[in-house]
């Protein structure tokens, strides 16, 4: 791979193209194999890489790390009155809201359709769940497309000591469905090790 680079290196600049422009040429493709086209944010492939690196962190440095998902309620309705551009308009809008209240550490993407996930490193449970509130708030009284109220349903798990990125994923994506459940336009969390069920962020109810 070095090789590769220098030849490419020697070569683009024997052609008039400098070496700084070739790596900002290869840094910009390098964003691309992680973005997603549509929003801006990053997308499933990254979020993979920077679940696994929490991880790491957790075993070796003992690091809380949180994970966010949520969605975007009766979506299909969305696209159904607005049509697919109309869609494409509330995620990209959702996108840039989202990033004004997230921290520069924390790590948006989206992992398909209007599900998106949000990773805060560095993070217990108490403070993800402030953080998703206020997330949840801010999109229920935002405009997000002019003449509609935009609502989501969050998800809210905390990384536990030996445990598995697919039940780190399961629980929050438990929790997400038990806000829909709740009626959505809410934040769920679990309340046991390993449960299935959560508790919504409005319902005093152990479940």
């Amino acid at each position: 791979m070095l090789i590769l680079v220098v030849v490419l290196a020697t070569t683009v600049v024997a052609g008039g193209v400098t070496l700084v422009k070739l790596v900002g040429r290869l840094r910009a493709l390098e964003r691309q194999a992680v973005t997603d086209p549509l929003t801006g944010a990053f997308n499933r492939r990254h979020l993979e890489a920077c679940l696994s690196a929490a991880a790491e962190r957790r075993i070796r440095f003992g690091e809380s790390a949180c994970l966010i998902l949520f969605d975007v309620d009766r979506f299909k309705h969305i696209n159904d009155t607005l049509g697919h551009n109309g869609g494409d308009a509330v995620l990209k809008a959702l996108v840039a809201l989202v990033r004004r209240r997230a921290r520069k550490l924390d790590v948006l993407c989206r992992l398909g359709g209007e599900e998106f996930a949000l990773l805060l490193t560095g993070t217990k449970v108490a403070s993800a769940l402030a953080i998703a509130e206020q997330i949840r708030a801010l999109v229920a009284r935002s405009r997000l497309i002019d003449g509609h109220t935009i609502s989501i349903s969050v998800g809210v798990s905390e990384l536990r000591d030996g445990q598995l990125l697919l039940d780190w994923i399961g629980d929050t994506d438990r929790a997400l469905y038990h806000a829909k459940r709740c009626g959505r336009n809410r934040v769920a969390w679990n309340t046991r090790t390993g449960a299935v069920l959560s508790t919504c962020i409005d319902d005093a109810r152990a479940v």
